[in-house]
């Protein structure tokens, strides 16, 4: 089972407003994609800005290859995350998971 990471920072009066469109957006874009377990949405504030990072939850390789494409490291951008976020990155980082325990 692998995790990617994606991050991205907006500003603070846009953070509402983004993350709003990330539940509405990337919510049923992960969700369609076979292999998929599943995703945590987190946000933080660093000075003036909010940053997002997206966990996701996928059976394999293949799997997260095809929601990313053939490099799994290359973020999925809509045309809304190149006009909100403060810079788009580059890469997203992804993992094997070893271990899990989570008691929600």
């Amino acid at each position: 089972m692998l995790t990617r990471i994606w991050r991205g920072r907006t500003s603070a009066a846009n953070a509402d407003a983004y993350g709003d469109f990330l539940r509405r957006m990337a919510y049923p874009d992960y969700g369609g994609v076979a292999g998929n377990r599943g995703w945590l949405l987190l946000r933080r504030e660093i000075d003036d800005t909010v940053e997002f990072a997206f966990v996701s939850f996928w059976d394999s390789i293949e799997a997260l290859h095809a929601y990313a494409g053939d490099d799994a490291a290359q973020p999925h951008h809509y045309p809304e995350d190149l006009a909100a976020l403060l810079p788009p990155l580059e890469r997203a980082d992804n993992y094997e998971i070893l271990d899990v325990k989570l008691a929600l």
